[in-house]
């Protein structure tokens, strides 16, 4: 979910000295980046980390203001309490385990892709997995027949950027397979999130209009180092791509240097220009709409913009969520990294906070199906099941 020269205080770099004057550069992306789990950290080294991982939290993180009365205080306290000689997978560990114990399932830390705290409680999908194997291509769409009956099964397994030319032909290929289905079903089983933009441009397809969302107008941070979070994680993007040997997408460099752009804005007392959140529409209209059943099937890994997704479809009558409850990761969003000097952790933190209008908090909790699966079961014949008995003539007379 993405929606004049500055004179600035000199940093400390020095040996392990942190300045009291810090500004958005104590957090930039390092030149090099630790991948050792076993490099012993020195009590400086560690506590440079330290340093820039509570900045980034006082400065740019949504949890700071919306996080439960008590829960970002104390979180800061348990990382202000480290010190001493360690390895950085224990560095790592013991603030992912201290992230882990705050209402925001977004906030962690990783080494080598790979988050920390092992205890940590990440429920994985039990209701079968989607139908399209992960690949370069994040989406599918293809034709299925049960008892002479045809359904439209539509696979988004991630989110990427919505000017990703990966998405080149997906809203097409909807549109071109819709006339001869007799119900669509959209597996987003196992999808981790990205850009929900496609996701809304789907439900609104399928709705035929405009549809109001569940969701109040969304809060975000706007300082320099928000911003930066942002240059941080684009230019990690295209620096992964170049050690790869690969050419680095013009999407990846424009998201970089569109962060850039909002980070010197924000250095200059400028206001941050957002996209603007149109009138999403009001509501359902049968006859604008594809007017077939719709199932949406959710598991424990859809997470983030896969559950906001979801949550487009709120108000279309013929949508019916099936499977399990959903990971939990939707009201703390648009997330950037802070990758920490000395040790290479990753802190994946958010910007945003996402609220519903009706006031519902569900982190960590998920979105509850219509149509629950148990464990073991598969969610896509729940789906197919569900229909066939709608179609069934009622049982007796009258």
């Amino acid at each position: 979910m993405l929606r004049i020269i500055f004179l600035l205080l000199p940093i400390v770099l020095s040996g392990h000295a942190v300045s009291t004057h810090k500004d958005f550069r104590f957090i930039e992306l390092p030149e090099s980046i630790n991948k050792d789990s076993d490099k012993i950290l020195s009590d400086g080294e560690i506590k440079y980390d330290l340093a820039q991982a509570l900045y980034a939290l006082n400065t740019a993180y949504s949890g700071k203001k919306f996080l439960p009365k008590g829960e970002f205080e104390t979180l800061v306290n348990n990382i202000e309490g480290l010190s001493g000689s360690m390895t950085a997978a224990d560095l790592c560990a013991r603030i992912d385990h201290f992230m882990s114990a705050v209402s925001d399932n977004h906030l962690s830390a990783e080494l080598k892709g790979e988050r920390c705290d092992k205890s940590r409680n990440m429920r994985r999908g039990q209701v079968g997995k989607n139908f399209y194997a992960k690949s370069e291509v994040p989406w599918k769409t293809e034709i299925a027949k049960r008892k002479n009956k045809t359904a439209l099964l539509i696979s988004i397994t991630y989110f990427p950027s919505s000017t990703n030319p990966v998405w080149n032909g997906f809203l097409e290929g909807v549109q071109q397979k819709l006339p001869a289905a007799d119900l669509v079903i959209l597996d987003m089983r196992g999808n981790g999130g990205g850009d929900d933009s496609k996701g809304y441009e789907l439900s609104t397809l399928l709705a035929g209009s405009k549809l109001k969302d569940p969701y109040a107008k969304q809060w975000t941070n706007s300082t320099p180092e928000s911003m930066q979070l942002f240059v941080n994680l684009f230019g990690y993007f295209a620096r992964a791509r170049k050690a790869q040997g690969k050419e680095v997408p013009n999407y990846i460099l424009e998201l970089r240097d569109q962060f850039v752009e909002k980070r010197n804005k924000a250095l200059n007392g400028e206001e941050i220009e957002e996209p603007s959140e149109e009138d999403r529409g009001g509501e359902f209209d049968w006859e604008k709409s594809i007017k077939k059943p719709i199932y949406i099937l959710i598991d424990a890994e859809c997470a983030s913009s896969c559950e906001s997704t979801t949550d487009f479809f709120e108000y279309n009558p013929l949508v019916k969520t099936v499977g399990e409850n959903t990971a939990g990761c939707i009201h703390f969003g648009n997330n950037g990294i802070v990758v920490l000097k000395n040790s290479g952790i990753f802190l994946h933190m958010a910007i945003s906070y996402n609220s519903y209008v009706d006031g519902r908090f569900i982190e960590k909790t998920g979105i509850k199906p219509k149509i629950p699966v148990p464990a073991g079961k598969d969610a896509l014949d729940y789906a197919w099941d569900d229909f066939f008995r709608l179609l069934a003539p009622p049982r007796g007379g009258g």
